[in-house]
């Protein structure tokens, strides 16, 4: 698989995941022990990659179109600004465990 296009499915294949996790009622759609196949008919080459990939029969085979990804958001909270004498001084003291 080229290397961009595989970055992309595994991208979609959390992305994917992520929605079944969410939204059970989903995969009543998908045939059990079938075989769905990612796309995203806004990346055409990607989507013609993944088509000419696919296995040659549509027997237990399922299209997915994953529609639009949200944008990603940080899990990063109160960053800050450090001097490297301070992450020196932290990272030197053995941090004292909380009970």
């Amino acid at each position: 698989m080229n290397n961009i296009y595989q970055l992309k499915h595994s991208e979609l294949f959390i992305e994917f995941t992520r929605y079944l996790t969410n939204h059970p009622n989903f995969s009543e759609n998908l045939p059990e022990g079938g075989e769905v196949i990612l796309l995203d008919t806004r990346d055409a080459g990607y989507t013609r990659f993944m088509l000419k990939s696919a296995p040659k029969t549509d027997r237990n085979v399922v299209f997915v179109d994953v529609g639009e990804l949200a944008p990603i958001r940080s899990r990063v909270r109160k960053p800050k600004i450090v001097s490297r004498d301070t992450v020196k001084k932290s990272v030197a003291k053995p941090r004292e465990l909380k009970s």
